[in-house]
């Protein structure tokens, strides 16, 4: 009749431990991840380089700066199908952002030939500048190994907002236009003035 009491105790140890171990286990799969998104994703307050470079039209360029308030970056190949699906939201965006383009620059960045390049940016009807950047050691300083990408970069060189993959929904875009939109507090403080 000892046993009984015994045998319980185990077997309720014995879930127990199962529990905390699949806890941690969840616990140590979720920091991987977020690991692995740190390393090949750019991420919120990131550093971008500044890398000069000409657009298909000849005019200088710098990947990385924002002339004005912001740069939105858009990494894309000529060859990507996920690139094509998203190209008609990239050129909305593209359109949306031209009318504030006191504060906000877009500038595609290709990995790939120029002709191809430019022929792909011709049937797409991208309205705003695109250079192409085919070095990898500069790609990857951007955690451009995959795309499409879009990264917002702010005037100090960080990136206040990225997206990953396939960009075909409104609230993909609008994540972007809340990212180059000031914030209330700025509003505010620019309008009350030096205090």
């Amino acid at each position: 009749m000892r046993r009984i009491p015994w045998l319980l105790i185990g077997l309720l140890l014995s879930a127990t431990l199962v529990l905390v171990l699949a806890w941690q286990n969840r616990e140590l799969r979720q920091q991987k991840d977020a690991l692995e998104k740190r390393a090949f994703e750019p991420y919120v307050g990131m550093w971008v380089p500044e890398i000069p470079a000409k657009s298909l039209d000849g005019a200088a360029v710098v990947i990385g700066t924002a002339p004005k308030q912001f740069q939105v970056l858009y990494f894309f190949t000529s060859t990507c199908p996920y690139c094509k699906q998203s190209a008609p939201l990239v050129r909305k965006l593209a359109e949306q952002l031209a009318s504030d383009s006191t504060r906000v620059q877009m500038l595609g960045v290709a990995d790939g030939e120029s002709e191809a390049v430019r022929r792909y940016v011709n049937e797409h009807g991208f309205g705003f500048p695109v250079t192409t950047l085919s070095d990898r050691r500069k790609l990857a300083l951007f955690k451009a190994q995959a795309v499409p990408l879009l990264v917002v970069v702010d005037a100090q060189g960080r990136v206040r907002h990225s997206h990953l993959g396939v960009f075909d929904r409104q609230d993909e875009m609008d994540a972007i236009l809340k990212a180059v939109t000031p914030s209330q507090e700025a509003k505010a403080a620019k309008a009350a003035g030096p205090g």
